[in-house]
């Protein structure tokens, strides 16, 4: 599979956060696993992490109204492409079109970060918070936002087109 395709695959896997630890991550974090897996094998790719806030995505308001942290995590890939480092973000699938920007890519170019970062972290930074994840922290942050991701996910699939 090329490039492009194997970036497409992932993209359009519908994105879910999962609602308990294990359980089939198909948010940023385990599409982004999926498809620097891929990668790996050919191609130099690294994680990168910003912080985004959830009221920048323009949510309905009763999505809003569930409590929820407003600041959060999000990861993306960086691919060297001709010794240059290129953003990949294959978050949101073509089936949220009607959503958000929905990244296309060349196989050379950058793609948009999925959402608006208010901070981004250095790779070395990046990487230490990705393989920090634990089963204590994703139980701490279900328990503070359980409610608003479930809310979430059920927003995105009534609006998938």
């Amino acid at each position: 599979m090329d490039l492009i395709s194997l970036f497409t695959s992932i993209r359009d896997i519908p994105y879910k956060i999962p609602m308990q630890w294990g359980g089939e991550d198909n948010c940023c974090s385990g599409k982004h696993e999926k498809l620097f897996n891929l990668l790996k094998k050919e191609y130099e790719v690294r994680y990168r992490v910003c912080v985004f806030l959830w009221s920048s995505l323009k949510l309905p308001p009763e999505l809003e109204k569930i409590p929820h942290d407003n600041d959060c995590t999000h990861i993306f890939l960086e691919i060297k492409i001709d010794g240059d480092w290129k953003i990949l973000d294959a978050t949101w699938d073509k089936g949220l079109k009607n959503l958000f920007h929905i990244n296309e890519w060349d196989g050379k170019s950058d793609t948009e970060i999925a959402v608006k970062p208010t901070k981004i972290f250095t790779p070395q930074k990046s990487l230490e918070i990705v393989n920090n994840q634990s089963e204590e922290g994703i139980n701490k942050d279900l328990k503070i936002n359980g409610k608003f991701y479930k809310g979430f996910n059920k927003w995105l699939n009534k609006n998938r087109a």
